[in-house]
């Protein structure tokens, strides 16, 4: 029997510049990249292509024209950055933390959180992008 040795790689976090240009529309894996941790990669993705049905129905049903695909550009742009990828470092950054007194202080603020349901709920609406989706809307 033949046992490999994993070894860990590099995962970058990126987010596409614009998620439109034209006609063409970015959404999921394509408009930005993330570390795998807590999967909000699938979750964003979801939110994305949403996103951008919505967009492109008022396209169709000639409610909106192309300015439709650039509204949906700054809005997943802006959950990209302020949602996604803030919350993506800071679960890495949880894992990563070497310090036995630093990993009981985040364990020990994660219990509170989760006691305290105000707390919790808050945490589960930023975590689960649920607030992006809120913040999205006030995007002109």
């Amino acid at each position: 029997m033949t046992f490999s040795i994993a070894t860990p790689s590099t995962v970058s976090q990126r987010v596409a510049a614009t998620f439109h240009r034209g006609r063409v529309a970015l959404a999921g894996d394509s408009a930005q990249v993330n570390h795998p941790v807590g999967g909000l990669g699938l979750n964003s993705g979801i939110h994305d292509a949403l996103g951008l049905c919505d967009a492109l129905g008022r396209i169709w049903r000639g409610e909106a024209d192309l300015t439709a695909l650039a509204r949906y550009s700054r809005q997943r742009h802006a959950a990209a950055h302020r949602f996604v990828q803030a919350q993506t470092i800071h679960n890495k950054r949880m894992l990563e933390e070497r310090d036995p007194a630093v990993r009981r202080r985040n364990l020990d603020e994660l219990g509170r959180t989760a006691e305290d349901p105000v707390r919790a709920r808050r945490y589960l609406l930023n975590a689960s992008l649920i607030d992006s989706l809120r913040a999205a809307e006030t995007v002109a």
